[in-house]
């Protein structure tokens, strides 16, 4: 009887056990507000362009640039570093939203998390420049909106992305709204060969 007892609490303890490794701001619309005007806890004023972001709806004039990344990769290369110093002027002086995004390859999981990455990582370099933190929120959205058309690593080039968004535009946002353009040919490095099981992000900014 006290072996079956034990088993039957072995068992509770493993089944409550899982994956537990999410993005950083990847939030339910659950839990304390925290004092701030968001059911998700997202601070008051990022609504309206994050719901425009959840449905691909991003005005093209609200983009201030789209940063991409190598394959399973959320380092930002010297040559996508040039983008942010271009526009950290003026994110200096607005509310932004980094939206992390990856291709269709991989878990759901674990595009989750190294889209989050992608974001934070835009956003730490962005911090270095002087851009106030507070003024700035990530979106993990993996392979939500990915091209899962898309038959190789080089096809999905044009969705390993962040883009950052200035929260402060105020003109329409409707639906259908363009996407932000893919990087150009030969843009980037030659992806890895193939796995059946993308590996861990290996590098950090």
């Amino acid at each position: 009887m006290k072996r079956l007892s034990l088993l039957l609490a072995l068992s509770a303890l493993l089944v409550g056990c899982g994956p537990s490794r999410l993005p950083s701001d990847f939030t339910t619309n659950s839990g304390p507000n925290n004092g701030t005007d968001s059911l998700d806890g997202r601070p008051s004023g990022f609504d309206r362009m994050a719901d425009a972001i959840r449905s691909g709806n991003i005005p093209p004039e609200a983009i201030l640039a789209t940063i991409y990344f190598d394959f399973d990769k959320y380092t930002v290369e010297s040559k996508e570093r040039a983008k942010l110093d271009g526009v950290a002027p003026k994110a200096k002086g607005t509310k932004i939203i980094i939206a992390g995004y990856t291709d269709h390859f991989g878990t759901d999981e674990y595009n989750l998390g190294l889209s989050d990455r992608r974001a934070q990582s835009a956003r730490d370099y962005l911090v270095k420049l002087g851009c106030n933190q507070a003024n700035s929120e990530v979106m993990a959205l993996g392979s939500q909106q990915a091209d899962k058309a898309a038959a190789g690593r080089q096809s999905g080039a044009k969705d390993r992305k962040a883009i950052i968004v200035d929260v402060n535009y105020a003109g329409p946002i409707t639906s259908g709204a363009s996407k932000a353009a893919a990087p150009k040919a030969g843009a980037s490095r030659a992806a890895p060969a193939a796995s059946s099981d993308a590996p861990a992000p290996k590098s950090a900014l």
